[in-house]
């Protein structure tokens, strides 16, 4: 069931209305764990298999690291759940790519050997929640979850299961000791939260995916104009589409009495790579930060050691999207343009003198620079994407745009900048009742009017 369905909406009522019946311990926590299964189990009971051994897996083996000060025994503990959960993860995501692979270096047909089986849903977001736990207890930054229970419902907590944002054990886990019941203003600032993503993902990203499909079903009969204007629309469709989901879910947290991370902080909006990788997807970013990136030295080595780090953690978090070689290049044309700016914020002197707009023209060329990774995560296709950009950069004519692609797309930018400006997610609080009556309906409204085919979350696949 997706957050954007009436049988989610019954879903969550029924769990609402269950709430004060459970008191907060071991009661609420089995109502929710019970719940967050359910609603794992309706894409498919089988994955509850592998959601469960996992569970298993890393809550053993976070107390087997905790009752030893032993090294070695620490370090093989923590090497055999990073294993385990790799190989899963290896299995399920990525087995038929490597199948794929050895079969074009060696000529033999992959076809009798491919896997039968389907990804399981949210595989590589709570491999990462798991992973996270056995990591931090191995370095000492989080006690050890002694509750079976509690642990299952951090590995399993419905709201951000499927597509994020990724939870810390750190952050997650103490939540459950809260005693307090939900305050009004969470109430609030949660519907609220619910709304603007629920908005972003129906409104806004499921129209502008219909703008896209219909320039990427076919780009050779458009022009290289309306082709931009496509790579743009998908720009806003996939932001739209997966911050409106976390926003949707921290809602649902809030609702529930927990703190959920952001996921996004207005990224089509940064003016450099560096601050636009930092405010997109930004749990996935920390945890490659903090378990890839800072492991391998970080910033602190020299200029070649930097740049081997960025490469490696980019080429990882393309493989993480998915298991194909344009995954793997998009991650790559990321450390390229990381690479390349800060190499030269490090080394040239040389900086443009501030003038009026000098923001905007950062906020271009930054937005020009992503246009290519944007149609590559798209197009899904190494040779189809060069056919692409060749028929960009020749400005080729074609069939052009309608007149009403470029103005809902500015006026969406529009929207977007007087958000970033004025927008604080504390506005229902603000207000009224009455006014926040009016406002909720009219957000009902404007939803209900203008959303369009309900369509599946696009990192659902991931």
């Amino acid at each position: 069931m997706r957050f954007n369905s009436f049988e989610f909406a019954v879903f969550f009522a029924v769990l609402v209305a269950l709430l004060p019946f459970f008191p907060r311990g071991k009661p609420r926590t089995s109502l929710l764990l019970v719940a967050s299964y359910v609603f794992y189990g309706s894409w498919n009971w089988g994955f509850l298999l592998l959601l469960w051994f996992t569970t298993l897996l890393d809550y053993g083996f976070g107390l087997a690291i905790s009752a030893t000060e032993v090294p070695w025994q620490r370090r093989l503990c923590l090497w055999i759940s990073i294993f385990a959960n790799l190989g899963f993860l290896f299995y399920f995501k990525y087995g038929n790519f490597f199948l794929d692979n050895v079969a074009f270096i060696s000529g033999i047909d992959p076809e009798p050997y491919y896997l039968r089986i389907v990804i399981p849903l949210g595989i590589s977001f709570y491999t990462f929640h798991t992973m996270t736990y056995t990591i931090d207890v191995y370095r000492r930054r989080v006690e050890t979850c002694r509750s079976l229970l509690d642990f299952a419902l951090y590995v399993a907590f419905f709201p951000q299961l499927l597509a994020g944002p990724i939870l810390r054990a750190g952050h997650f886990i103490p939540q459950l000791k809260r005693t307090e019941p939900v305050r009004d203003d969470e109430l609030l600032s949660g519907l609220e939260l619910f709304c603007v993503g629920l908005f972003q993902k129906v409104v806004v990203a499921d129209n502008m995916a219909t703008l896209a499909d219909k320039v990427f079903a076919d780009p050779s009969q458009w022009s290289a104009a309306a082709i931009v204007l496509g790579t743009l629309a998908f720009w806003v469709q996939i932001y739209c589409d997966f911050a409106g989901y976390s926003t949707m879910a921290r809602g649902l947290g809030r609702w529930l009495g927990f703190e959920i991370p952001r996921n996004f902080n207005y990224p089509i909006l940064q003016t450099s790579p560096r601050e636009y990788r930092a405010a997109w997807h930004m749990t996935l970013g920390q945890w490659f930060s903090d378990y890839v990136y800072k492991p391998l030295g970080g910033s602190r080595a020299g200029d070649l050691r930097l740049l081997r780090n960025i490469f490696i953690t980019w080429t990882l978090t393309g493989l993480w999207h998915g298991a194909s070689w344009h995954f793997v290049i998009w991650g790559v044309y990321n450390a390229v343009l990381l690479c390349g700016y800060v190499m030269w914020t490090r080394h040239v002197p040389w900086r443009l003198p501030d003038f009026r707009g000098k923001k905007i023209l950062h906020w271009l060329g930054q937005t020009a620079s992503m246009l290519p990774s944007i149609a590559l995560f798209r197009v899904g296709d190494v040779a189809a994407f060069k056919s692409l950009m060749l028929r960009v950069f020749s400005w080729e004519a074609g069939k052009d745009a309608p007149l009403q692609w470029p103005l809902a797309i500015a006026l969406l930018g529009i929207v977007h900048v007087v958000c970033y400006f004025h927008y604080k997610e504390d506005l229902l609080q603000k207000l009224r009742w009455p006014a926040r009556i009016g406002l909720v309906s009219s957000a009902a409204a404007l939803i209900a009017l203008l959303a369009a085919t309900s369509r599946p979350f696009i990192y659902f696949q991931f």
